[in-house]
């Protein structure tokens, strides 16, 4: 019995049990036309044996026919020759025959081998394009996968490039802000200092007016001095003119303190 073994090649990945079917199939049928094709093999050759077989009994037969006849002839029998020499040619044009038949046998076998072995050859394309199928599936879904991952890839980067710009929008805001706080911090400090400057300056003009306006009382019952009180009432009242002018400037000083403070704040809670 001849042995049939099929093999085919598949892309790394693929899974071989899709075909499974595919290839029971073609390996049923091509082991089942080898069997076919070895049955007639050995039916023809024991035809040809069993032919051959016949044709030698019945012509050793005629031997013996012919050689007793031919001593018959020697011994001087004048008698007429046995019909059973003319069996001869008879029997050579069976044996045309049969060689006729065991000849067509034979074209029908090669034929049988022909037919197996485009068989064999459909089976293997057949696998071959099962096979060419499954790499290019595998083809189609690694594209498909490399294509996914780039776009994976590039997305991962670009939600990178965004958090990068943002985080650096966000440090220049900061940095700003920074400055802005710096800068409103300097102010504060300067409004501070001036708003001291001021008070100490109203401590002094107030100590100086009650020290006038003291020495204006000693004065006032002292008829003699008359002319020196008008001069320090006169100085009174011009310390008086700046001291409320100066408190009017200390007030507009403390508000605008009071709104750089709040801006000061609102930046903080901005940047919070």
């Amino acid at each position: 019995m001849t042995t049939v073994t099929v093999t085919a090649e598949f892309p790394p990945g693929v899974n071989r049990e899709d075909n499974s079917a595919l290839r029971e199939t073609t390996s049923a049928h091509i082991i089942e036309e080898t069997e076919y094709v070895r049955k007639i093999r050995t039916t023809l050759e024991k035809i040809r044996n069993q032919m051959f077989k016949d044709e030698a009994g019945q012509t050793s037969t005629n031997c013996k026919l012919d050689t007793k006849h031919c001593g018959s002839v020697q011994n001087g029998s004048d008698s007429e020759m046995d019909p059973s020499c003319c069996n001869l040619d008879l029997l050579k044009e069976k044996m045309r025959a049969k060689d006729l038949q065991l000849l067509e046998m034979n074209r029908e076998n090669e034929i049988l081998k022909i037919k197996l072995a485009a068989s064999r050859e459909a089976g293997a394309a057949a696998l071959r394009n099962v096979a060419q199928r499954l790499f290019e599936n595998y083809q189609t879904q690694s594209e498909d996968l490399r294509r996914k991952q780039e776009d994976s890839t590039y997305l991962l980067q670009v939600n990178k490039l965004e958090k990068e710009q943002k985080l650096k929008q966000h440090v220049e805001t900061m940095n700003h802000v920074a400055e802005k706080l710096e800068e409103k911090h300097n102010q504060i400090t300067e409004l501070e200092n001036l708003v001291q400057r001021m008070e100490k300056e109203k401590r002094t003009l107030l100590e100086r007016k009650l020290s006038l306006e003291n020495k204006l009382l000693q004065l006032k019952s002292n008829a003699p001095y008359a002319k020196r009180c008008q001069y320090l009432q006169v100085e009174i009242s011009t310390l008086q003119e700046q001291i409320s002018h100066l408190q009017f400037v200390i007030h507009s000083q403390h508000q605008h303190l009071h709104s750089v403070i709040q801006e000061v704040r609102l930046v903080t809670c901005f940047t919070m």
